[in-house]
């Protein structure tokens, strides 16, 4: 009888024991085939002619968006996209497979001997065909007489079996990314597929485990390869025991100048509490100076829109690394994360992973654009600190822990001169000449977009009102001299500022800023402004599709109201000439600059503060105690152990059952059997 064995791989492939081997196992494939494919009852052939569509690969995307999108909301939809492009590249590798091995499906297998025009030709219900070949091999015709195809006639590229790559690809994925036994669940209809594929005439059984152990193989070595990027499969878990004694240790992640200031206060606070506390992360100069033991800077992560991502993924991912190892190394106490919303909210899952409690300070700005974010940090913080006394009640529906203690820039943010002239003085101003400051941005790409345009409506504004004079606050990274190289370019000369910026502000006339932290600042200050900005052109288009807010300026933001209190700019409209001309309607109009200045006393009077930074620091260290102690002798896990998680909870069992109630609460953990609750 002719037989037809896979290609081989390997010098040993063309042995004749490997031979002989192979020819077996292809005799048993066929004679597995010939057993499925010969039940000829109507309902399961109705079943399985329709059911195998369920390993078509739109067809599964298409449930799959449905059933992520109603019953994970939370993670929708990065869950789909994940698990989604795991499906994609199982089935590249299968393409790749089928044409490296080229078997014929079981309509040309010669092993079978048919005739290849059919003996009978039937239609079940829907149209759908039904084809039966007579065997013409008499050893493998005492198993069925006839061989039975449901469907399309396929000839070609058996092996695997593309329909069972998709289905097992998407069942391992789901598998991968949910918790609990019932998820094993996923492997039913994917399994019923490969059998349909039998049942249908169109792949011998070792194809279909072939594709089985391909799509699943692919689909989970993919999402693991990427797995402390997306966290489908770290689950958050209760506060870890501390693995040994001594000081508190705090790990902080902040991000640009102002949420570096805000870092450097609240470890200030620390230590004021607790003098031996250690601090290590990401930071400033300020965080710095205060004490952070630095293992990467705050500036590299200043990053603004989608391009910026692409530009600086490299740094990113290997700043990300980095903190990873540092979680697993220095084990700290809790996680303080400040501003970087994407950054640290990748990082935040993964310390809830390892049972590191997280404080995320600072909310992002979900009522601006993707207000999805707030599910998604729900799982992934223990509290959250506010900026804003609006987004609290936001936070509490989501069930996340949250506070508003003020807004951090309002602690301190007291005049250090008694009058304007002392202030100008101080800064090297003339008093009797009118000031506008000029401030271009915090971020390196904000200056390499906002400072000419800025510096050459500066120029025109010169011309037109030749008493005015140009201070120009800088960031703590900022270079003087690139700014001052920018100003003698446009033919204006600049005076360069770092530190008390209130000061300056409340002694200036007029502002041309960009939106940022320095425009809320300025409008506390009472300072008229112009505020504009301008970024790359493919980071405003997709702003245009995503940002659901008229407006970009925090003062406008917090005041509301049917249009924004202080004129804004936006990309081409924020062109020299377009600031210059804004600018000089302003600054021409006293009743305007009147209105402006009044519009920074409803500021104030919107926002709360005071000593924030305490505050903050008392949620830190409460975080850190609700850690266990550390076990002197940690017992160590034999085989038939109950999980850690279920030793804890039982641990957590007083004799006052409200209390054992109060204490899981406290520390929820997910899939625990009743007898612990």
């Amino acid at each position: 009888m002719p037989r037809r064995l896979l290609p081989s791989c390997g010098a040993g492939a063309d042995a004749p024991g490997a031979a002989v081997n192979s020819d077996a196992l292809l005799q048993l494939d066929a004679e597995l085939f010939l057993l499925v494919n010969r039940l000829d009852a109507p309902a399961w052939e109705l079943v399985a002619g329709y059911g195998t569509q369920l390993g078509n690969g739109a067809l599964l995307a298409l449930l799959l968006l449905l059933g992520l999108r109603l019953f994970d909301r939370r993670r929708f939809p990065k869950n789909f996209l994940l698990i989604g492009l795991a499906m994609a590249v199982a089935g590249l590798a299968s393409t790749a497979l089928k044409a490296a091995t080229n078997r014929p499906r079981p309509l040309r297998e010669p092993v079978f001997e048919l005739n290849q025009e059919p003996t009978r030709r039937r239609v079940l219900a829907g149209g759908l065909p039904v084809y039966e070949y007579a065997l013409g091999s008499p050893e493998l015709a005492t198993l069925a007489p006839s061989l039975k195809v449901i469907g399309p006639r396929l000839k070609y590229r058996s092996f695997p079996s593309g329909h069972a790559v998709a289905a097992f690809a998407l069942a391992a994925g789901l598998i991968y990314a949910f918790r609990g036994r019932r998820r094993w669940l996923f492997l039913l209809p994917a399994g019923f597929v490969g059998l349909s594929r039998v049942a249908c005439g169109v792949h011998f059984p070792l194809d279909v485990l072939g594709g089985a152990a391909l799509g699943s193989a692919v689909s989970v070595g993919f999402l693991r390869l990427f797995e402390i990027f997306h966290g489908l499969a770290s689950t958050p878990r209760p506060p870890a025991p501390r693995e040994f004694g001594g000081p508190t240790r705090v790990m902080m992640v902040v991000g640009e100048a102002s949420a570096d200031l805000y870092g450097a206060r609240i470890l200030e606070a620390l230590r004021r509490r607790e003098p031996g506390l250690e601090a290590f992360g990401i930071g400033g100069e300020r965080l710095k100076r205060s004490g952070l033991t630095a293992h990467g800077d705050a500036a590299q992560l200043e990053i603004v829109g989608f391009t910026g991502v692409l530009t600086s993924l490299r740094t990113i991912v290997r700043l990300y690394r980095r903190m990873l190892a540092l979680l697993r190394e220095a084990r700290p106490d809790v996680l303080l994360c400040i501003d970087l919303p994407d950054f640290n909210s990748m990082l935040a899952l993964q310390a809830r992973a390892r049972g590191v409690p997280v404080l995320f300070d600072i909310s992002p700005q979900f009522w601006a654009w993707r207000s999805g974010r707030i599910n998604k940090l729900a799982g992934r913080i223990s509290k959250m600190i506010v900026a804003f006394p609006f987004e609290a009640p936001y936070y509490e529906r989501a069930g996340v822990p949250v506070a508003f203690h003020g807004h951090p820039l309002l602690e301190g943010l007291e005049p250090h001169h008694a009058s304007r002239e002392r202030a100008l003085a101080h800064f090297g101003l003339d008093a009797k000449r009118r000031t506008c400051v000029l401030a271009p941005g915090s971020r390196r790409s904000e200056w390499k977009h906002n400072v000419g345009p800025l510096f050459d409506a500066a120029a025109q504004l010169q011309r037109e009102l030749p008493d005015l004079q140009f201070a120009v606050p800088l960031a703590p990274q900022a270079s003087e001299e690139r700014m001052q190289r920018a100003a003698a370019e446009a033919g204006i000369t600049i005076l360069c500022t770092r530190g008390d910026n209130y000061d300056l502000f409340r002694s200036s006339d007029f502002g041309l800023l960009c939106s940022g932290t320095a425009t809320l600042e300025a409008a506390l200050a009472k300072l008229p402004m112009l505020i504009f900005y301008r970024g790359n052109w493919i980071n405003a288009i997709l702003g245009k599709l995503v940002v659901k807010i008229d407006r970009i300026g925090l003062p406008n933001i917090v005041l509301g109201g049917d249009s924004p209190a202080y004129p804004e700019l936006l990309q081409h409209r924020a062109s020299a000439r377009g600031l210059a001309q804004q600018a000089l309607t302003l600054l021409r109009d006293q009743a305007a600059l009147a209105r402006l200045s009044d519009a920074g006393a409803r500021v104030r009077m919107q926002l709360t503060g005071g000593a924030t930074s305490d505050a903050v620091a008392d949620d830190i260290l409460t975080l850190a105690r609700t850690r266990p102690p550390p076990q002197l002798n940690p017992p160590q896990r034999k085989q038939g152990d109950v999980p850690s998680d279920f030793r804890y909870a039982t641990r957590l069992k007083t004799e006052n059952r409200k209390e054992h109630h109060r204490l899981l609460r406290l520390f929820p953990i997910r899939n625990l059997p009743d007898r612990f609750r």
